[in-house]
């Protein structure tokens, strides 16, 4: 069960972006051949682009895969350094807290009897990717942070 919770962003993520591909491209071609779009195709792709890019954004905090430049913290003295760290993972869990649960929350419950036009399909199944990504992305971040703590204590073990 748990190596299904770790990899269940990598397969939500997997399957909204080859359904995103696969109903672009067959609208594209649909639209080009035919000169008969799919008419749904647009808001399916927009509601899976969405999930591929908060699921997706979890399995690259799984990863620790998100770009940081880390080239000044470096230059700062250990206690600096240190409390930048420290402010930095405040900070990230701040975003991931208030914004992406909180205020995703608030946005889902808001878009409840929001429609899409074609398929009618309530926002609130388009807008919960928010809310579960940074949910999935919470959880990694807090174990990324977790390991660095038991990997950071062994290293002053060897010394």
């Amino acid at each position: 069960m748990k190596k299904f919770f770790y990899n269940v962003d990598d397969l939500i993520a997997t399957l909204a972006f080859v359904g995103l591909i696969s109903i672009t491209f067959a609208n594209v071609l649909s639209r080009y051949l035919f000169n008969s779009p799919i008419l749904w195709g647009e808001e399916v792709s927009l509601a899976l682009y969405v999930w591929v890019v908060f699921i997706g954004a979890s399995s690259t905090m799984k990863r620790d895969g998100h770009i940081g430049i880390s080239y000044f913290i470096d230059k700062l003295p250990p206690t600096f350094r240190t409390a930048m760290i420290v402010a930095r993972n405040v900070m990230i869990y701040a975003v991931l807290g208030y914004v992406f649960i909180f205020l995703g929350s608030a946005l889902s419950l808001q878009a409840t009897n929001k429609v899409t036009p074609i398929l009618r399909i309530s926002y609130f199944w388009i807008d919960i990717a928010v809310v579960l990504g940074g949910i999935l992305m919470l959880y990694h971040f807090t174990k990324n942070l977790s390991n660095s703590f038991s990997t950071d204590s062994s290293l002053k073990g060897d010394m």
